[in-house]
C-alpha cells in the first residue's frame, strides 16, 4: 500500500523533487461549450483540447435513451417497461419508437405496444417532433425533447472526463495503484499538470490535486517499481491480444507508443534500472511491430 506521507515533501525547506503524484474528481455536471472552451483558456490549456463538436444525432439518441424507464401499474405485480426503438436513420432524420410492454413480476410478456409514440429528429433544422395519443407517453416525448434541446449546447460529465483523461495521458503519467485514481507525473510536465490541475479545479463540483514528490532513494525506487508494473501491463496486454478486435488493437498500439515516447522523461530517475527499462522498451516495440503486421 502506497503510503503517501512517505512521499511527498513535508516541510518548507526547497527540497529537489521527481514529480508529482496527481489525482482527480469530476463531478455531475453540464457545461456549455463556450463556456468549457472558456475554462480551458483561463486555465492556460489550448483548445485543441475540447471534445468533439455535439452532433443533433448524439443529443437526440442520449436523450431518447434516457426516457427508457420501469414503471408501476395499477395492477400488482404488473409493470410496464418503456423502451426506446430507432426505426431508421438517414441523412435528412432519425426516427425512434417508444414501445410499451406490459409484464409481470417475472418478466412474462403480457402485452406489447410497439408504437406508442414516435419521435423524429430533423437532422436539416435539429429539431424534435413527436406524435403520440397516450397522454402519458405524451409527457415522456416533452421531457425527450427538453432534454434533447440541453444536450444540443452542452458536454457531460462523461465527456469532460474523457477530455481529462486524454489531457492527462499527455503527461507521461504512470499509475501508482492497480486500480488507477493516482498518478505519478514526472518533473519535466509540471507546468502542464498545473494547467490541468487549475482547469479541473474550475470546474462544477470537480477537483484536482498535485502533491509533489521528493527526490529520496525511496521514492525512485517506487518510481522505478511503478514504471515497471505500468511496462509489464502493457506487454502482457499486446501478447494476449488474440481476442482483440482490430479497433482495440489500434488503442492498444496508440498506448504502447505512448509509453515509448513518455520514457524520455523518466531517464534521469530510473538511471540505477535504465537498462532493464530499455530490454522493456524494446520488447514493447517488437510486439507493436507484431501487431501492426496483425492487422495488416
Amino acid at each position: 500500500m502506497i503510503e503517501l506521507e512517505n512521499l511527498t515533501a513535508v516541510s518548507n525547506t526547497q527540497q529537489d523533487f521527481l514529480g508529482h503524484l496527481m489525482w482527480f474528481s469530476v463531478g455531475k455536471q453540464l457545461i456549455k461549450t463556450d463556456e468549457l472552451e472558456n475554462k480551458l483558456n483561463n486555465a492556460g490549456l489550448d483548445s485543441i483540447w475540447m471534445p468533439n463538436p455535439i452532433r443533433s444525432t448524439d443529443a437526440f439518441r442520449r436523450a431518447t435513451k434516457e426516457m427508457e424507464q420501469r414503471k408501476a401499474t395499477s395492477q400488482p405485480n404488473v409493470f410496464q417497461n418503456v423502451l426506446m426503438r430507432e426505426v431508421y436513420a438517414d441523412k435528412e432524420a432519425v426516427q425512434r419508437n417508444i414501445v410499451v410492454e406490459t409484464v409481470d413480476q417475472n418478466g412474462k410478456r403480457l402485452s406489447y405496444s410497439p408504437q406508442s409514440a414516435v419521435i423524429t429528429l430533423d437532422k436539416n433544422k435539429d429539431h424534435v417532433t413527436f406524435v403520440t395519443e397516450d397522454v402519458i407517453i405524451e409527457e415522456i416525448c416533452q421531457e425527450a425533447e427538453h432534454k434533447f434541446n440541453l444536450y444540443q449546447k452542452h458536454y457531460s460529465a462523461q465527456q469532460l472526463r474523457v477530455m481529462v483523461n486524454k489531457i492527462l495521458q499527455s503527461l507521461a503519467p504512470t499509475p501508482v495503484r492497480k486500480n488507477g485514481g493516482i498518478y505519478f507525473v514526472p518533473a519535466p510536465k509540471s507546468p502542464n499538470l498545473l494547467k490541468l490541475v487549475q482547469f479541473i479545479s474550475s470546474l462544477d463540483d470537480s477537483e484536482g490535486y498535485k502533491v509533489p514528490v521528493i527526490d529520496s532513494a525511496d521514492n525512485r525506487t517506487m518510481v522505478n517499481e511503478k514504471l515497471t508494473e505500468h511496462f509489464d501491463s502493457i506487454l502482457d496486454d499486446c501478447r494476449q491480444r488474440g481476442n482483440l478486435k482490430k479497433g482495440e488493437m489500434k488503442m492498444l498500439v496508440g498506448e504502447a507508443n505512448r509509453v515509448i515516447k513518455d520514457y524520455r522523461n523518466y531517464k534521469s530517475i530510473v538511471t540505477e534500472e535504465a537498462q532493464q527499462m530499455e530490454q522493456k522498451i524494446m520488447q514493447i516495440r517488437s510486439e507493436v511491430t507484431r501487431i501492426m503486421k496483425d492487422m495488416e
